[in-house]
C-alpha cells in the first residue's frame, strides 16, 4: 500500500524546467494539461446591448418586492 506524503520544495525555476525536460512527452502533456486548469479564468465582456435580448426569455413570474417585503414584515410562509 503507497502512502501520499504531502512535500513542499523550494527549487529554482531551472531545476523545475530540467525536470519538465526529463520527463517522457506523455508525461509532460499530461502536466501541462494540469498546470493550464490552474490559470485564473479569462473575464469576457459582452457590451449591454447583447444583453437586452435576453429580456424577456425567461418568465418566472412573481413581484420580487413583494416577496422581499412580505418575509421581512413576517408574513412568509417559509419559517425558519
Amino acid at each position: 500500500m503507497s502512502a501520499v506524503i504531502p512535500l513542499e520544495l523550494e527549487l529554482p525555476e531551472t531545476k523545475l524546467i530540467e525536470a519538465f525536460r526529463r520527463l517522457p512527452p506523455r508525461r509532460r502533456a499530461e502536466l501541462l494539461v494540469r498546470l493550464q486548469a490552474l490559470r485564473e479564468p479569462e473575464l469576457r465582456t459582452v457590451p449591454a446591448s447583447r444583453l437586452y435580448a435576453l429580456t424577456g426569455l425567461v418568465s418566472l413570474g412573481g413581484n420580487a418586492l413583494a416577496d422581499t417585503e412580505a418575509i421581512y414584515d413576517g408574513n412568509s410562509c417559509h419559517r425558519r
